[in-house]
């Protein structure tokens, strides 16, 4: 990996991301000062709630709809104070719209150059790239930052209406689908905790030497054999050596490397563990890959000599054309329970929306009755 963009002088960058065709930070990617503004504007609302909410009953409850002085002076405060938050808050939004910071749009920059000295594009979107537990149950997937050459990408993920739903990934696409294969890490974390996602306990598959001990191993029922045939003792030492860090998914013509929380590529070391994934856990897995066939999907197991022949015999002059592999559905998927889709997916919305009502509308209800207590008092 070429990292020397990492410890480069700030003018440097500069002068370097003057000389590319690199992509701005996309608007749609929440900075630290938009978090701020949104915190601020809920304290703000639930603060004039419960301030003119305690006035009204005071007034309206225990004084008999009789505003007294203390009432107008405390009034007066409050005013005085809401109109200075106010202030404040406009202040907060001015700033929220000004592009990141200097050292922001310089770290941005690294990353950037970093990643075309090494051959990798910024392709940051909001859009779903590939299938996988991390990126399944919603639509709102920010990818940002996200690196793509060829059939590789890379980057940081979360979700829009989670904060804590953030992963750091590698995902490549391999010349042929798969079987649907977990592979959790045991150095990255429980992945059950991780995820909103249960997995049938009766599709774990214990695997030879000491592999249990790094990973536990998943594969759909049935398909025992055919994730051994991908899962051979070169796949494994080569897991262990290079990806014992990361949890690993194969769904349909993907291998996925993830891992909780965001990388920041600012720092040499998440670039060499991409390396590391790129150079010693992917090519076994798919050399391994590219040999598989689905022997349950007729078809898929002729050999390209048999296959070859007759192909010659009945159409002379016309080129062999393997069969398309595909994966039978009762290895496509492994059986699970996610509770972001399906009757789960929408009750979780139903709280998001909850939580918002609560954050938003119910404050401002007992703003409007509690002023309209005052008004009936006075």
């Amino acid at each position: 990996m070429d990292l020397r963009w990492l410890e480069a002088t700030d003018d440097e960058v500069a002068r370097g991301i003057a000389r590319t065709q690199t992509t701005e930070r996309p608007h749609w990617v929440p900075t630290r000062r938009q978090l701020l503004l949104h915190v601020n504007n809920c304290l703000l609302l639930w603060a004039l709630a419960v301030s003119w909410f305690v006035l009204g009953v005071r007034i309206d409850t225990l004084q008999d709809n009789r505003i007294t002085p203390t009432d107008v002076r405390d009034m007066a405060i409050v005013v005085v104070v809401f109109i200075a938050w106010g202030a404040v808050t406009y202040a907060l939004v001015k700033w929220a719209r000004k592009s990141p910071s200097s050292p922001a749009r310089l770290a941005e920059w690294r990353q950037q150059l970093t990643g075309v000295a090494n051959g990798f594009t910024s392709s940051p979107t909001n859009q779903r790239t590939f299938p996988g537990l991390i990126t399944s149950g919603g639509r709102a997937t920010l990818f940002h930052p996200r690196f793509t050459r060829g059939e590789v990408e890379f980057g940081n993920l979360s979700r829009r209406r989670n904060s804590g739903d953030q992963w750091s990934y590698l995902s490549v696409q391999l010349a042929v689908p798969v079987p649907h294969l977990v592979l959790k890490s045991h150095r990255a974390g429980d992945l059950a905790k991780q995820l909103p996602v249960w997995v049938a306990p009766s599709q774990r598959l214990p695997l030879e030497g000491d592999f249990d001990s790094w990973f536990h191993a998943y594969a759909p029922s049935g398909y025992e054999r055919d994730a051994l045939f991908i899962l051979v003792p070169d796949v494994m030492a080569a897991l262990i050596d290079s990806a014992s860090t990361f949890h690993i998914e194969l769904i349909d013509h993907r291998v996925t490397f993830f891992v909780p929380g965001h990388r920041r590529f600012t720092d040499p070391e998440s670039w060499r563990a991409v390396d590391a994934l790129l150079q010693g856990a992917l090519p076994p897995i798919a050399s391994a890959a590219v040999r598989y066939r689905d022997e349950r999907v007729p078809g898929q197991n002729d050999s390209l000599t048999v296959a070859a022949i007759l192909a010659a015999v009945q159409s002379p002059g016309e080129a062999w054309v393997e069969p398309r592999r595909v994966v039978d559905a009762r290895g496509a998927r492994l059986r699970m329970l996610d509770f972001r889709t399906g009757w789960w997916g929408i009750l979780r919305g139903v709280a998001w929306a909850i939580s918002m009502v609560l954050l938003y509308v119910v404050p401002g209800l007992f703003l409007f009755a509690a002023i309209m207590s005052i008004v009936d008092g006075h």
